[in-house]
């Protein structure tokens, strides 16, 4: 926490674009309700972020071990992506095909080891696929499928 009110991020996503003025975030913990709040300024060499109507480390004091959420449409709109690019979100409830059969459903991806992995719920388990062109041939958001090769073994195997 800074002296101004300032909030140290533990940050859990690589779109720190959206981290700009006037962004709107909701700001939740167990103990409090959400609240939606717009950012002021973040200062990534600290991991500081301000939000608007925060400005006294007592204020920031009350915020600590909040979750900070961002709306998957804002977060759209202001994450600036690449041909190819996705965000784990877009990915949750696609289908995870190979050679035409249905292998599961994503139901989350997780960041180990610098490396992407789909957690995928087959019909009788649930296994992990690296994201990588291993085993990733193609993801097509518009068919909300993701074409793999070779996973079919890690089903197998796991």
């Amino acid at each position: 926490m800074g002296l101004k009110g300032g909030l140290k991020l533990n940050l859990q996503s690589n779109c720190l674009e959206c981290l700009t003025l006037g962004a709107s975030v909701q700001v939740s913990s167990p103990l409090k309700p959400s609240q939606t709040y717009q950012i002021h300024a973040y200062e990534p060499k600290t991991s500081l972020l301000f939000l608007e109507g925060v400005s006294t480390r007592e204020q920031a004091q009350e915020l600590t071990g909040s979750t900070l959420k961002m709306s998957e449409e804002e977060t759209l709109r202001l994450c600036k992506l690449q041909e190819g690019e996705f965000l784990a979100f877009q990915l949750v409830g696609l289908e995870v095909v190979e050679e035409g059969d249905v292998l599961g459903v994503v139901l989350g991806v997780e960041s180990l080891a610098g490396v992407d992995y789909l957690q995928v719920q087959a019909p009788t388990k649930k296994f992990l696929i690296p994201y990588i062109p291993r085993y990733i041939v193609g993801t097509d958001l518009k068919a909300r499928r993701i074409h793999t090769k070779d996973a079919l073994g890690l089903l197998e195997e796991s």
